[in-house]
């Protein structure tokens, strides 16, 4: 009979490995690692994964969602745009535009006026809560922002956000433009 030993997938926590019998412990410790370790796009869907997941606990304390937050800033950008060229620059498929904007409107954060030019069309704008809230949200995402970049410099910060950018337009993939509400219905 075999030797129990505790074996764990490269990367995983001590302890949660499988325990193999002596053969077949010998056998697993000559798998290569998975080549998934030096793929880009493993990497890049693992990090995403784990980034969003950070950002979304990050945002909790404020009681906004990532998509919320993106909202917001870009009215702030932006105020006094409409909520269709909004839309339209970040790619919101206009119904998830507009139950987007009433969830903050119902929260007094952003409020529609109407645009003067166009009685059909609303624009909008932070409101004095919503702009507090942002500026509360603005500082815990700039707060994990250095978490994520502190072992970078400078330069290596600004050159991995230029071939990550580069990447995202080989995706089709607009700077400031969130894939996922790209896939969105309508």
């Amino acid at each position: 009979m075999g030797v129990e030993r505790e074996h764990s997938a490269p990367g995983a926590p001590a302890g949660l490995g499988t325990t193999l019998a002596g053969d077949d412990a010998a056998e697993r410790d000559e798998l290569p690692r998975a080549p998934t370790a030096r793929s880009v796009g493993f990497t890049l869907s693992s990090l995403g994964f784990a980034v969003a997941q950070r950002f979304t606990e990050t945002l909790a304390p404020v009681g906004l969602e990532p998509k919320e937050f993106a909202l917001m800033r870009a009215v702030s950008a932006a105020e006094g745009r409409t909520q269709q060229a909004l839309a339209g620059a970040l790619e919101i498929p206009a119904s998830r535009m507009v139950a987007l904007v009433d969830a903050l409107e119902e929260r007094g954060l952003i409020e529609r006026r109407h645009n003067p030019r166009d009685r059909r069309a609303r624009e909008l704008y932070l409101t004095p809560s919503g702009t507090e809230l942002l500026g509360r949200a603005f500082t815990l995402a700039a707060g994990l922002e250095g978490e994520l970049c502190a072992g970078l410099s400078g330069a290596e910060r600004e050159q991995l956000l230029e071939l990550l950018q580069r990447v995202g337009a080989a995706l089709g993939v607009p700077p400031g433009v969130h894939a996922a509400t790209r896939t969105l219905p309508d």
